[in-house]
């Protein structure tokens, strides 16, 4: 098999994938839930107003406020369960990508485990 029909396999497989099936479906419920746009776009703006404060430095008692408000949102986000549910299903999807990466590494680097030193222990600082 040529790398292109394995590169096209393993997309159809991310495609078909649970994590992504579900991470595109929790999407598709954000989009079309008020609440949780709402809820979005105040954590959006608060964020916005954070990073303000921050640049016009805002005295530390103020700074705080905001932190305090844009964690309360942000606490509001994950219990909402449309939002969470996005949430967890964007990091399941993440998560696999990344293992997904980290073979393709594994042997694109030679087949050695990351942080691994191949042996040489030349200028090691001790094995993990």
């Amino acid at each position: 098999m040529d790398y292109v029909e394995a590169a096209t396999q393993l997309g159809t497989a991310i495609a078909e994938s649970g994590e992504l099936v579900e991470y595109r479906a929790s999407e598709t419920a954000v989009l079309a839930d008020e609440k949780a746009q709402q809820l979005l776009s105040e954590f959006k703006d608060l964020q916005g107003k954070m990073v303000m404060a921050s640049r016009d430095e805002m005295d530390k008692e103020g700074l705080e406020k905001i932190r305090d408000i844009l964690l309360g949102k942000q606490e509001e986000l994950n219990t909402y369960e449309v939002t969470k549910r996005y949430f967890d299903s964007r990091k399941g999807f993440e998560t696999m990508m990344k293992n997904i990466n980290s073979i393709i590494e594994l042997y694109v680097s030679g087949g050695q485990e990351e942080g691994s030193c191949g042996g040489d222990c030349g200028g090691c600082s001790g094995c993990h």
